[in-house]
């Protein structure tokens, strides 16, 4: 081993240093001397301030944490260290060691890992020095050891034979078991032991029992580290709903809200039915208040439900506005009558404008059709368009049947027949017609599912849908549309989110005219495929001015269409409150029909941009670049260039996410 005294060296550098410097001129000589008195005192300043300074917490690592990860424990303790930006600019004064802390960090670990089964657990806490003596490296060193295990579980029923055979024999009582956290082999965690209750007493309130009884039993074997657990469930006296107390001042019949609860007197009680008659008020239009609970009372076959809702203002007017980089501007204003002649029913008027669409609309809503999850309705409407390369005025009427299958479910059927008239925007191009005039009749059928039922979207959300048109031969065209959207959101880190989409639609026509604009598939865009605006990715024409001079493209859309997107999305609000960065992946094509496929590549656009959640939703600012445009895409015409540097470039600016 070789040994080296670092200060010994240091001196004779310095000694010989100095001597080198007394042959220098007297003014270097004595710069030269002042720069290295002084920052030879600095240093032994900064290095007495290091070893004066209060010990930080610099760094925390576990070891022999076979069961929980760092990232588990680290929530549990209460000494943490400072971020990575933190340590880079010194904001460390908030991290101080705390020795009668890291003693009750102990404690925590033990008691976490001893409710989650392993009651023998043995954690040790050491603390390190880094370069820095200031700094500290925390290591909790885990012996986690074997844990309690559940060498025999029984379920014991305590009611009449009746009664046990339909429990034992329900579909309900079955999955309880299976979720049974206490079955044999598992681990005994007493911090599961709530969870079992309330898993056994929801089952036997479904299936009747609004006063059930559940008891755990355990006899434990410390020396053999195991344990026989009995969960005996009492259910007592079933039970049916007998009244219904309404508390609140309701402007509609009590028959119109104890319809919408789907519940009727005489109906055996049950939990699932009560928190659904609960969600179905809650999210009646009329109601901005509703609860139903369970008054004390006595605890025999009949029961009473109280009822509390609160309403909405009757009449409300409601206004809103936004920017994009596609609508420039939009806004909106719209007014509601939520309670016509005392049915419930609302009627509502309403306008929205922005650069590309202005639209006025009357509907009415009809709430309850079979049941309280089906609804209805009406819309009058007339709008007017303007796309890259389109005008359409359009008025019609639309009717359609909602029907919410479950929280996270949802089918509607849908009839529309409107009146339209298509302009070609550009008297360039060699379209196929300037002026078309025609009538849309059609049903359509779609659906929408969600995986995940929090704000933020989580797993797969899935929509189908379906038009058929002209099936009576009331219409001018005569074609099936089929399109479905499929995406995918997989949360990474608490802050990271990798989520993606495909959309793909495909239209079924035989006749030997071409289809209107207003039909036809477009992509490209803020909400599409980023780096192309509005509806330019896919076929296109080129257009002349008046002296026959190439001017630009125009889209003309096609019957089949593909894309997808790809977006890593990061949040930023340790760093930046409220924002976020995110870098995409999009690409997709239009062809003129499904047997043109090879005759188009996909195209793709990549990059980035930032996200600021406003209280309106995330802005967001997206920069796309075109990774193998076509020479429409670059506006160039016969070898001619007619583009710009910005041609493979495209800024998306919006509120909201783009899928």
């Amino acid at each position: 081993m070789i040994s080296v005294n670092i200060d010994k060296v240091t001196k004779e550098f310095k000694v010989q240093l100095l001597k080198s410097i007394y042959k220098k001129p007297s003014l270097l000589r004595g710069i030269i001397v002042l720069i290295i008195l002084f920052f030879s005192v600095h240093t032994k300043i900064f290095a007495f301030a290091d070893s004066e300074r209060e010990p930080i917490v610099w760094n925390i690592s576990f070891e022999g944490n076979d069961a929980y990860s760092g990232i588990v424990l680290r929530q549990v303790i209460a000494t943490s260290p400072p971020s990575f930006f933190q340590k880079r600019f010194g904001r460390t004064d908030e991290y101080i060691l705390n020795e009668t802390e890291l003693r009750r960090d102990i404690i925590r670990i033990e008691r976490y890992y001893q409710r989650r089964g392993y009651h023998n657990v043995e954690v040790n806490v050491e603390v390190e020095s880094r370069r820095k003596e200031h700094r500290k490296n925390v290591i909790f060193t885990i012996s986690e050891r074997a844990p309690m295990r559940i060498s025999e579980s029984n379920v014991v029923i305590d009611a009449p034979d009746q009664a046990k055979r339909e429990i034992t024999e329900s579909r309900d009582f079955e999955r309880a078991l299976s979720r049974n956290h206490y079955r044999e082999g598992q681990r005994l965690q007493l911090i599961q032991m709530p969870d079992v209750e309330g898993l056994f007493r929801q089952t036997l309130e479904n299936l009747g029992y609004a006063w059930p009884e559940v008891d755990i039993i355990s006899e434990i074997d410390s020396l053999s580290n195991n344990a026989e657990v009995e969960i005996r469930l009492t259910p007592n006296s079933r039970t049916f709903f007998s009244e219904f107390i309404i508390e609140g001042d309701l402007s509609v019949p009590e028959k119109v809200l104890l319809r919408h609860t789907d519940i009727k007197e005489g109906d055996p009680y049950s939990r699932t039915s009560m928190q659904n008659a609960q969600r179905s008020i809650f999210n009646h239009h009329l109601f901005r208040f509703a609860t139903i609970t369970i008054p004390e009372q006595e605890q025999d076959s009949t029961l009473t439900a109280l009822i509390r809702v609160r309403e909405h203002l009757p009449r409300t007017i409601e206004a809103s506005a936004g920017v994009g980089r596609e609508e420039i501007v939009r806004g909106q204003v719209a007014w509601r009558h939520r309670n016509i002649n005392g049915s419930g029913h609302r009627y509502g008027v309403s306008m929205r404008a922005s650069f590309i669409e202005q639209r006025a609309s009357t509907d009415y809503l009809i709430p309850y059709i079979f049941n309280s999850k089906s609804s209805n309705v009406s819309t009058l409407f007339g709008t007017h368009r303007l796309e890259p390369s389109y005008e359409l005025l359009q008025a019609g009427l639309n009717s359609s049947l909602i029907y919410q299958i479950a929280r996270n479910q949802t089918a509607s059927l849908s009839y529309e027949y409107s009146i339209n008239e298509e302009l070609s925007r550009d008297q360039g191009a060699k379209l196929p017609e300037n002026v078309l005039s025609y009538n849309i009749s059609s049903f359509m059928i779609s659906g929408y599912y969600s995986e995940g039922l929090s704000r933020e979207p989580r797993g797969w959300v899935i929509q189908p849908s379906l038009e058929i048109s002209s099936t009576f031969a009331e219409a001018d065209f005569k074609f099936q549309k089929i399109n479905l959207d499929v995406r995918r959101y997989t949360p990474l880190t608490r802050s990271t989110t990798l989520a993606a989409r495909v959309n793909a639609g495909q239209i079924f026509y035989t006749q030997s005219e071409t289809l209107p604009s207003n039909i036809r598939y477009f992509t490209g865009g803020t909400n599409s495929v980023r780096g192309w605006n509005r509806q330019e990715l896919g076929p296109s024409i080129p257009s002349f001015d008046e002296e026959g001079n190439f001017d630009t493209y125009v889209p003309v859309g096609g019957r089949a269409t593909f894309s997808f997107n790809l977006e890593l999305r990061q949040q930023l609000t340790s760093i930046i409150p409220n924002f976020g960065m995110a870098f995409f992946l999009d690409g997709g094509q239009v062809w003129e029909n499904i047997d043109s496929l090879e005759e188009r590549p996909v195209q793709f656009g990549a990059g980035g941009g930032f996200r600021y959640q406003s209280p309106i939703g995330p802005v967001r600012i997206d920069i796309g670049y075109k990774l193998n445009p076509t020479d429409e895409d670059l506006n160039i015409f016969n070898g001619v260039d007619h583009g710009s540097p910005r041609s493979r470039i495209g800024i998306h600016f919006s509120i909201g996410q783009a899928f």
